[in-house]
């Protein structure tokens, strides 16, 4: 079949001339050269239909020849059959009803759409305005309805599952569509739930004003829960730490304990908090002796076998004219002859050496313990956060100098014992808070069954509800019983 070419670009072409495009997905830059390793795994992974992976090593070989025309004109259409196969394989898994792999098809088809900053024929449009039809449709079964049956958390929970998707622009009508679903079915489950009874229900309470609160509607402020606490008073002995950390050490468990569940604005309890430990700083100092490798050349007298010349006088007879009479005389001659002769070289080897010298090893280590306990609830076991950290560094000092040896003069860096402890507290602070957050789950979220009131206190805890207290809240709150513990964040 003849070879058509084109000065039109690709990618606006229709998918039927596009059937009959001939451009080779592969060329070579001429006859005569073998196409690149690189251009070879393009070519194997077209072959195989991977068009997407294909093109995004192809990018490579066109930028290598960024003036060869064949070359941007199959990167084009390894890119367009790359974004007809994601669109393909969306519209074929909507069909089968496989709508989550549909979305995640179409949402690498808008990713490489807008990374290539392709445009789309007329047919591909159309293929996906339909495919977004698709995907805006399951998106209302999965979101709308879910929010219209009061389950608003429910349906945030799938729309912030389809995030990614719904940023793209293309998306925004769909995107606004959902938002706005959620927010009604919100509001209308809020207005549901005010309307519950609350007398003698803390927790209930405030479950129901963040509920209202995260969708941006009214409710009155909830009374007082009865375990809430205040912030703690410390009693405090800690030993070896100066005034100034104590007080930062006491402000940073202070703040951890009102960013908890256990914290109740204005409570008048405020539990005795007994925090104790120690600070300690060993240094040590020991002379001591160390050894440098070396290596030093020695000289040394060999002896050589060599061939010699040497010039060596003879006598030869000559015959020779004098007065036209024939004469002969003796004469010296030299002639060059080789011998053998053993000579002196001085040649050097390489002998391993060790340089000793003192220094001085100097060593220091920090030794932090400390310990926060408190009775929160006097039913239950007094809450301990424990820890203890050590940092040990060592090091020589010396002023000595041997460059055969690579020996400097050496001085102990000691590590900075103020950073290291501010370091420690913090780490301590974030134990402490996460054993504050444990503690709440442990105290109300392990019986076998659960009121109501009782499964709003566990969910103060931010952490998922076990079943019994999911199923003390389902009657109420339904599907979103399993995500009102996402209202109590706590950090």
């Amino acid at each position: 079949m003849p070879s058509v070419t084109s000065s039109t670009s690709p990618s606006s072409l229709s998918g039927a001339r596009r059937r009959f495009l001939l451009v080779p997905l592969l060329v070579c830059v001429s006859a005569v050269t073998a196409c690149s390793s690189l251009r070879g795994k393009a070519n194997d992974l077209a072959e195989k239909g991977r068009f997407v992976e294909a093109a995004e090593l192809y990018v490579k070989v066109v930028e290598d020849s960024p003036n060869d025309p064949e070359l941007r004109s199959s990167l084009d259409d390894l890119r367009w059959r790359g974004l007809s196969q994601l669109l393909t394989q969306a519209r074929q898994a909507r069909v089968e009803g496989r709508d989550e792999d549909a979305e995640l098809n179409l949402e690498q088809f808008l990713t490489y759409r807008k990374k290539w900053s392709s445009k789309l024929d007329g047919g591909m449009e159309s293929s996906l305005l339909e495919e977004m039809g698709g995907t805006h449709r399951h998106l209302r079964q999965l979101i709308n309805e879910q929010a219209k049956r009061g389950n608003a958390l429910t349906a945030e929970a799938h729309l912030n599952r389809k995030r990614a998707l719904l940023a793209y622009a293309e998306m925004a009508p769909i995107r606004r569509d959902v938002e706005e679903a959620v927010q009604q079915g919100g509001a209308a489950t809020c207005d549901r739930l005010k309307q519950e009874p609350a007398n003698g229900t803390a927790h209930w309470a405030e479950l129901v004003a963040r509920y209202c609160r995260h969708y941006r509607q009214d409710a009155p402020r909830a009374p007082l829960f009865p375990e809430a606490l205040g912030v703690p008073t410390f009693q405090v002995s800690l030993e070896g730490i100066s005034n100034d950390v104590v007080q930062y050490l006491l402000s940073r468990l202070a703040g951890a304990f009102e960013s908890s569940p256990w914290y109740g604005e204005g409570s008048p309890r405020r539990p005795p908090l007994t925090v104790q430990g120690t600070l300690s700083e060993e240094r040590t100092s020991q002379p001591v002796s160390l050894t440098a490798p070396w290596t030093e050349q020695v000289p040394y007298t060999a002896h050589e076998d060599r061939t010699a010349t040497a010039e060596v006088p003879y006598t030869v007879e000559e015959s020779y004219v004098d007065k036209g009479e024939m004469k002969k005389r003796l004469v010296t001659q030299k002639k060059t002859v080789e011998y053998k002769t053993t000579v002196e070289v001085t040649k050097y080897r390489d002998v391993p050496r060790s340089f000793e010298y003192r220094a001085l090893r100097r060593g220091v280590e920090y030794h932090f313990a400390v310990v926060a306990q408190a009775v929160l609830q006097e039913q239950h076991a007094p809450l301990a956060v424990k820890a203890e950290k050590s940092l040990s560094a060592s090091g020589y000092e010396h002023n000595i100098t041997f460059d055969p040896g690579n020996v400097r003069p050496e001085k102990f860096s000691q590590p900075s014992k103020d950073g290291w402890l501010d370091g420690e507290l913090r780490g301590y602070e974030q134990i402490f808070f996460q054993t504050l957050l444990a503690r709440w789950q442990d105290s109300f979220c392990k019986a076998p069954a659960l009121t109501r009131e009782e499964a709003a206190r566990c969910a103060r805890g931010g952490a998922e509800l076990p079943a019994p207290a999911r199923q003390a809240l389902l009657d109420t709150l339904g599907e979103d019983a399993g995500y009102v513990h996402q209202l109590f964040v706590w950090n």
